[in-house]
C-alpha cells in the first residue's frame, strides 16, 4: 500500500511537471524517482503521467489516483491526530497558514490567549500568498489557514471577521476637504474624487490589488500614475508623505492608526469596500481542542 512519503513524491512530480525538478526538490536521485513512478504505473496497468515535450502532466487515471491518495492521507492524518489527542491531550503543534499582512496583526493578537489556554501546544505560522494557502490546506502542509474567499468546495470555512477596506488619502487632500484623522468616524467621498489621482498599490497577484482594480473598473477611473510595492507599510507611509492614495484593510488600522498624525482614511459613498476573513480546514478533518479554540477565539479577539 502506498504510504504518506510516496504520496508526497507523486504530488511533487505533479506540481513540478518534471522528474528532474521533483527529484531535486525531494533530495532523491532521478532514476529512483522514475522507477517509483514506473512501478506504480505497472501495478495499476496504466500511465499516471503524460509525457509531452519534456513536461509531465497527470493523465485522467493519474488525477483519480492522486485524488484517492490524498483522501487516504487526509483520513490517516485525522485519525492519527484524534488518537494522539486521546493519549496526549493539550500537546502537539498547529501550523496556521496566513498572508504576511494577516499574520502580522492576527498572530500577536491571539498568541497570549492561546499560550495561556494550551501552554504545551506549539502554534506556528506559514506565510504565503492568499492564492497558495488553499492548496497548502488541501495538501496538509498547514492545519488551517486564514483566507478571504470561501469558494473551494474541498474545504470547510468558519467566519472570523468582516474586514472593511478604507482608502488612505494624503494630508493635502484631507486638509482641503476639512477631514479629521479619527478612527471613530470616517469621511465619505465620491468615487469621482479619485479620478486622475496618483495611486500607491500593492503589486498584482495580491488580493488587495484585485479589490483596487475592480474598484477602478467599476467606476471607470484611471489613475494618473501607479506606484507598486509589496509592502503595505511603505504604501501607507508614502501616502502620509503626500505621494498618492492607497487601499488599506481595517485590520491594518488596529496597529498603525494611533501612531500617525498624518494618516487620514475615507470610505466611498454607497460603495462599501470590504472582505470577510475565514478560517478554513480540510473537510472531515478532525479538529483538536486547540484548533477549535482558535476558531472560537479569533472572532472575539478581532471584534
Amino acid at each position: 500500500m502506498i504510504n504518506e512519503k510516496q504520496i508526497h513524491y507523486l504530488m511533487t512530480v505533479a506540481e513540478e511537471h518534471s522528474i528532474t525538478a521533483a527529484a531535486k526538490k525531494l533530495f532523491i536521485s532521478q532514476p529512483a524517482l522514475s522507477r517509483f513512478i514506473l512501478d506504480i504505473e505497472r501495478t495499476l496497468g496504466t500511465t499516471l503521467f503524460i509525457r509531452n515535450r519534456g513536461n509531465l502532466h497527470l493523465s485522467k487515471a493519474g488525477e483519480i489516483y492522486l485524488r484517492g491518495c490524498q483522501d487516504v492521507q487526509q483520513i490517516f492524518q485525522s485519525v492519527t491526530k484524534e488518537i494522539a489527542e486521546l493519549t496526549h491531550s493539550h500537546t502537539g503543534k498547529i501550523t496556521l497558514g496566513v498572508t504576511s499582512l494577516t499574520g502580522e496583526f492576527v498572530f500577536p493578537a491571539i498568541l497570549d490567549a492561546f499560550e495561556q489556554a494550551f501552554p504545551h501546544v506549539e502554534l506556528t505560522l506559514k506565510e504565503e500568498r492568499m492564492s497558495i494557502l488553499y492548496d497548502l490546506v488541501k495538501k496538509g502542509d498547514v492545519d488551517m489557514a486564514l483566507v478571504y474567499q470561501n469558494y473551494d468546495s474541498a474545504l470547510n470555512y468558519h467566519f472570523i471577521y468582516e474586514n472593511p477596506i478604507y482608502i488612505q488619502v494624503p494630508p493635502t487632500f484631507a486638509t482641503k476637504n476639512e477631514m479629521r484623522n479619527t478612527i471613530e468616524t470616517f469621511a465619505l467621498i465620491s468615487a469621482a474624487s479619485l479620478a486622475n489621482q496618483p495611486m500607491i498599490l500593492l503589486k498584482k497577484g495580491r488580493e488587495l490589488r484585485e479589490i483596487a482594480d475592480r474598484f477602478f473598473e467599476t467606476f471607470q477611473l484611471v489613475p494618473n500614475k501607479i506606484l507598486e510595492t509589496e509592502n503595505i507599510h511603505l504604501a501607507s507611509n508614502l501616502v502620509s508623505l503626500g505621494k498618492g492614495f492607497t487601499f488599506v484593510p481595517a485590520i491594518f488600522l488596529r496597529d498603525s492608526f494611533p501612531n500617525k498624525d498624518n494618516n487620514f482614511y475615507v470610505q466611498i459613498t454607497d460603495y462599501p469596500l470590504k472582505r470577510e476573513l475565514y478560517c478554513c480546514h480540510r473537510k472531515n478533518a478532525y479538529l483538536t481542542e486547540a484548533e477549535q479554540f482558535l476558531i472560537r477565539k479569533l472572532p472575539e479577539i478581532l471584534a
